[in-house]
């Protein structure tokens, strides 16, 4: 079998060879969906053969849980934790859950959203991955900073209802297609450019009226 692969897959370190595939399985998941996509499909994408695939992942579920994992390192590292954005709280959280809103409003985390959603039936687990990944690890690194400053009592329940309020309302519209995604991925300078942070601002200013100061 090791003939058949392309001269630039076979010298690849073994790691590398594996986020190859992982990264190929990641386009082929968006471009056809969990239950459409196959093997084969990544195999040539990833320009190997697919006993190769099979040797890093005897399942497609398990190349679909590799890829939530190298979707989780990338979101994490482009949302940051609240600290990150101000020295304020109140502004820190704001520009924490505008840049939540922007992360999850994009086209690519859309379409990984969809693909979730449409595992529910029979793989739910790996809808619960996803969800785990896009708003469960949103809400521990908020409800960890509304703690660690002792800003509130109830720091898991305020962190679920700020990002509630603050994106819930635009996902759903983004997951039932009424509003289109924004097609380019977040600036990495810049906050609020594809989003009504206005709006933001006003319901993190309503909420945390009543933060202990």
């Amino acid at each position: 079998m090791a003939r058949n692969k392309p001269a630039a897959f076979r010298t690849l370190p073994k790691d590398e060879r594996r986020e190859r595939i992982v990264w190929a399985a990641k386009l082929v998941f968006l471009e056809k969906g969990f239950d459409a996509a196959n093997m084969d499909d990544v195999a040539a994408r990833a320009g190997t053969s697919k006993p190769t695939i099979y040797a890093y992942f005897d399942t497609k579920e398990a190349l679909f849980a590799a890829v939530v994992e190298l979707i989780k390192g990338l979101y994490l590292g482009k949302l940051r934790e609240p600290s990150a954005y101000a020295a304020d709280p109140a502004e820190a959280v704001a520009r924490f859950c505008a840049r939540f809103l922007e992360l999850v409003s994009w086209r690519d985390a859309v379409g990984f959203q969809r693909v979730a959603l449409a595992t529910a039936g029979h793989s739910p687990e790996l809808t619960r991955a996803v969800y785990d990944t896009v708003y469960g690890e949103a809400c521990r690194a908020l409800a960890r900073y509304l703690k660690d400053r002792k800003l509130c009592r109830a720091s898991d329940r305020e962190a679920h209802l700020l990002l509630s309020a603050t994106a819930g309302g635009a996902v759903i519209g983004h997951l039932y297609g009424v509003d289109d995604p924004h097609p380019d991925p977040p600036d990495e300078d810049h906050i609020g450019r594809h989003i009504d942070l206005a709006a933001v601002y006003a319901v993190v200013k309503r909420l945390s009226a009543g933060w202990r100061s």
